[in-house]
């Protein structure tokens, strides 16, 4: 993996004249049917991917630094996709070669900007997967509109990325962040005692900052009251100031923390150290990465969370009969039980692979209106529906909670995925044996 600075390069540098030609005539086409057609009308040219019979995927994604945990969490997933599909993949009636280059951006979105026009105009890749961030996503998205490619990507919720590029140059597979914390809200304030003093931890992002923004509007609505929010940078390192703060507030029933598994695991930890019992901590959407119960171990148990995916969930997809047996491959292929982002990293290259199946070409513009198309397709993350701004089409987040002497997740929300009942309030840390 090169990780090496651009050179010579700007975000400015013109594409190649032949590249040029191509989105010249790619524009006089008048739908993806005519594209697919005219790709293999006697006489043209093939196609880059078929003269050079390889099909090329680029990614960046922040391996050092603060998110590098849940960095190689994504590229596993995309890995668990090439290695699925035996490194190939099927576009008209031919199968080509697929190859991956990754990139380091450090969530950079300068560098993350660098590293987008290096994927296009150096390595040439064919499809761009998502970074992490969004910063860093609309920084990805700003570079790849300027050369007509587009982008699927799973690590930015905000809808800034709808409003920005969402549908004509990026498309997203989770749901909108304003809705993360709903269902966890709805679940704790229907539990008696009642609780009524809620707490937030933000993070300087987006994505973070909209799923207090979410929690503030909804709380009131619960009989909530939201008494304070304390919002750290997304690289804080020391959670005991945010602890003491919240303590020092006094009689806070639940503690909604937005943020990511770095930050998460120190929080949780300064907790217990400093004997902060409210009624219910709610880790967010982070809480089944494994590097947060490798930490924690048994300080994990009660904690609540959300998540999109489990193993446990009955989606399926062309290659795996249930999200279970995905879940095994993972462990086997790649070492460690596979987490949600595993589980829509792996969806993305699949749903260019079916995209460019439909459009018969890898051509960007072919692709992106039949990703816009797609119905319901299958995939171990979901069925996937796109909305004009390219967000998938969600209900809420389940809720779940680490319950046991070894904590195991349980789902606790909604009733139809339920697994255990929730508990609430949750012992004190001296009270737990």
């Amino acid at each position: 993996m090169s990780t090496s600075e651009p050179k010579g390069r700007t975000a400015a540098t013109a594409a190649r004249p032949e590249q040029a030609q191509r989105r010249d005539f790619m524009r006089r086409a008048s739908s993806v049917g005519a594209v697919a057609a005219a790709t293999f009308l006697p006489g043209l040219a093939k196609p880059a991917w078929a003269q050079k019979g390889v099909v090329k995927f680029g990614c960046s994604l922040p391996l050092t630094g603060s998110f590098e945990q849940v960095s190689k969490l994504y590229r596993a997933g995309y890995e668990m996709w090439a290695d699925t599909v035996n490194r190939k993949i099927r576009i008209g009636d031919r199968e080509l070669d697929v190859e991956w280059v990754f990139y380091d951006d450090e969530f950079n979105p300068a560098r993350t900007a660098q590293l987008t026009e290096r994927l296009i105009t150096t390595d040439k890749v064919d499809f761009i997967v998502g970074t992490y961030g969004t910063d860093t996503i609309l920084a990805q998205g700003a570079v790849a509109k300027r050369y007509n490619k587009i982008t699927i990507q799973a690590g930015a919720a905000s809808r800034r990325v709808d409003e920005e590029i969402g549908g004509t140059t990026t498309f997203t597979v989770v749901a909108n962040a304003g809705v993360y914390p709903k269902l966890a809200l709805e679940y704790l304030a229907s539990r008696n005692p009642k609780p009524k003093r809620l707490a937030t931890l933000t993070f300087d992002d987006a994505a973070y900052k909209e799923m207090t923004e979410g929690i503030k509007a909804q709380a009131a609505g619960l009989g909530l009251q939201h008494v304070i929010d304390v919002e750290n940078p997304v690289t804080v390192q020391d959670l005991r100031p945010t602890v003491l703060k919240l303590k020092r507030e006094g009689n806070i029933d639940i503690v909604y923390f937005t943020g990511h598994d770095v930050p998460l695991i120190k929080f949780i930890q300064e907790a217990a150290a400093l004997d902060f019992n409210p009624g219910a901590i709610v880790g967010g959407h982070l809480t089944t990465n494994p590097s947060v119960k490798a930490a924690l171990g048994d300080k994990l148990r009660d904690v609540y969370g959300v998540t999109l995916w489990l193993p446990q969930f009955k989606y399926k997809d062309a290659h795996f009969a249930d999200c279970q047996a995905f879940a095994e491959k993972h462990r086997a292929l790649r070492g460690f039980p596979p987490t949600y982002h595993s589980a829509m990293s792996y969806a993305i290259p699949m749903l260019y692979a079916v995209a460019a199946q439909k459009a018969g070409s890898t051509d960007n513009q072919a692709v992106r209106q039949a990703l816009l198309g797609l119905k319901a397709e299958p995939t171990i993350w979901g069925p996937v529906t796109f909305n004009e701004r390219g967000r998938i089409q969600s209900g809420g987040i389940p809720v779940i909670q680490w319950q046991g002497q070894d904590p195991a997740v349980q789902v606790i929300s909604p009733g139809d995925l339920s697994t255990a009942q929730g508990i609430y309030p949750v012992p004190a840390w001296r009270k737990r044996t």
